[in-house]
């Protein structure tokens, strides 16, 4: 075995970057699928948060980083929607499209504040007489001629 250690991964993709033209067979969408998936590796990871969010998209582009966002399934855009904002309704993130759609809002700052919870106040039942017949006495209805041996 030889002694030099192995680079570590982040070098030896910024060493694959800066030799683009060297390694021509990796192609543009080569390094769309591999961005992509780190892209989306980020975004299922725990922690993060929407300024988070804001920063990927940044860094990546507007239009990578939606369609890594659309790539998402039902559960993962859910996730990333409840790790963004705690207060996020269930019915609001139901399905992928619409966790999707609440975490443009988020990013785009158009989503609506979190309703605020308000205490229904239950009318005053009156008591009312009792109306239910009472049980009757024997559990077969009348079917006793259906039972055998009597």
């Amino acid at each position: 075995m030889t002694d030099t250690p192995a680079p570590s991964s982040a070098k030896a993709l910024e060493s694959l970057l800066a030799q683009r033209e060297r390694f021509a067979k990796l192609g543009e969408k080569d390094f769309a699928a591999a961005t992509a998936l780190l892209v989306k590796k980020l975004m299922i990871s725990a922690g993060q948060t929407t300024q988070d969010m804001k920063d990927l998209r940044e860094t990546v582009g507007a239009d990578l980083f939606e369609t890594t966002l659309k790539s998402l399934t039902a559960h993962q855009a859910r996730q990333l929607a409840r790790r963004m904002d705690r207060s996020v309704p269930d019915l609001e993130v139901s399905t992928a499209g619409a966790a999707c759609a609440w975490i443009r809002g988020l990013m785009n700052g158009t989503t609506p504040p979190p309703a605020e919870k308000t205490e229904t106040v239950e009318p005053a039942t009156e008591d009312k007489p009792d109306d239910t017949p009472p049980a009757p006495k024997n559990a077969y209805f009348g079917r006793k001629a259906f039972r055998t041996g009597g």
